[in-house]
């Protein structure tokens, strides 16, 4: 490391790695909340607040983290997992005609469940029980399963699906062009080029967009400073079904909270202990029922950031937390919140597909971490064949159930992530040939 993390940097140096980190955190943070928006049928102006609010509590909690939780120059960015939830809740809501601003509302409530049970997990000290559900086996039928059933709603974005269910003429163009970028920098640049592939690739396929006339310039907001609105959502609503799947994906998100803490840790040659870890699943349930009260993605430590500080060599909390605080202010400032928001969400799409690709060979990664024989394919099997052919049943299939169980049945990442646990734990047992 050229920067340890308390060493100290100042002069123009210290500026140049705040905006190393800006760009990489805006980039971060930008994506998924645009991609949910639309999905959640939010208006333009409805996106930008939303990603106003995203800003400021990102900021704060990534603050917080960096200064009370693990400690490290870790960006707490919206997690896909909970993407993954809103995009697949918004689908079935659509399927069973239900208005999405009932969905919203539900929403709050929800999330802010999950962030509550989260932080009395931590705070009962259950959280050693809960981590022996999560082998790799489990972490790998998770990611992946999250990964293959968002893919139909990427793959649907990023065509441009006009009313009438036709591919447009220029959307898939913008597709190829946005992640052909994105690739080309990531496996061809270097430095801090390299690390902004994201935004570069975001930047050229909105200038396409615009080029062909999709972007629409957005209009001047009233304000130019506000302050996020609670509840913009309307009244929280309780709805069972969904409350439980927002609960039971904030516990399957600690696997990757944890593992992108440890894998930092380990970069900056250093061991997380189990105090590490609770404090930052502590903040994270915090910052999760913050994410219901001013409504937007719920966050995660991003893995991502240990690449950033490998490829930098520089691991200083300093530029990060000065980097934070902007971002922060950012949330407050409106200009800047609408003219991000208004990317045009295929672009958001594209970009995210990218992403996710990344996040499917984490997955992978995780399978690799066990000797796939005999017991080990009947665990990711069954689960992720089940799972899966989950998301394609029709939408009639389980109306004789009542909401609340047909909501969480429906959900292929549930289904498969509940089989791969029972799984895991009754064929615990090898075969004898094996252990001969």
């Amino acid at each position: 490391m050229i920067y340890g993390l308390d060493d100290d940097i100042k002069g123009k140096s210290l500026w140049v790695y705040v905006l190393q980190h800006l760009a990489f955190i805006v980039a971060g943070i930008t994506i998924m909340p645009i991609a949910a928006g639309a999905q959640l049928g939010l208006s333009q102006a409805e996106t930008a607040e939303m990603l106003q609010r995203s800003f400021f509590v990102l900021g704060i909690m990534s603050f917080l983290q960096v200064k009370f939780g693990h400690k490290y120059p870790i960006l707490d960015g919206p997690a896909g997992l909970w993407t993954g939830m809103f995009l697949i809740s918004a689908s079935m809501a659509v399927e069973a005609g239900r208005p999405l601003a009932v969905l919203r509302a539900e929403l709050e409530l929800s999330i802010m469940a999950a962030g509550v049970v989260l932080m009395l997990i931590v705070s009962l000290g259950l959280l050693k029980w809960i981590l022996k559900l999560f082998t790799p086996l489990v972490n790998g039928v998770i990611i992946t399963t999250m990964v293959l059933q968002m893919s139909i709603t990427f793959v649907r974005g990023v065509v441009g699906l006009d009313a009438e269910g036709r591919v447009t003429g220029s959307s898939p163009l913008i597709c190829l062009i946005t992640i052909a970028v994105i690739l080309f920098v990531t496996v061809y640049m270097r430095g801090f080029v390299q690390s902004i592939a994201t935004l570069i690739g975001v930047i050229v396929g909105w200038l396409f967009a615009a080029v062909l006339g999709i972007w629409v310039v957005p209009s001047a907001p009233e304000n130019i400073f506000s302050l996020p609105a609670l509840l913009p959502w309307g009244t929280p609503i309780l709805n069972p079904g969904v409350m439980a799947s927002c609960v039971i994906g904030e516990i399957l998100l600690m696997s990757m909270t944890l593992t992108s803490v440890n894998s930092m840790s380990g970069a900056v040659k250093e061991t997380a202990d189990e105090k590490t870890l609770g404090r930052s699943l502590l903040l994270q349930g915090l910052g999760t029922v913050l994410s219901g009260i001013f409504p937007i993605v719920p966050p995660m430590p991003y893995i991502s950031s240990t690449g950033v500080v490998l490829m930098t060599g520089v691991a200083s909390r300093k530029p990060f937390m000065i980097a934070v605080i902007l971002i922060a202010v950012f949330g407050l400032l409106t200009p800047i919140s609408v003219s991000i928001a208004s990317m045009p969400p295929l672009v958001a799409y594209s970009t995210t597909i990218v992403i996710f690709a990344l996040i499917f060979g984490q997955g992978l990664r995780e399978f690799k971490k066990c000797e796939l024989d005999n017991r080990e394919s009947y665990v990711v099997g069954i689960s992720m064949i089940i799972g899966i052919g989950t998301m394609f049943l029709p939408s009639t299939a389980l109306s004789a159930l009542p909401q609340s169980i047909r909501l969480l049945l429906s959900n292929g990442l549930v289904v498969g992530t509940v089989l791969s646990m029972i799984l895991e734990k009754t064929l615990a047992i090898k075969p004898r040939e094996k252990q001969s």
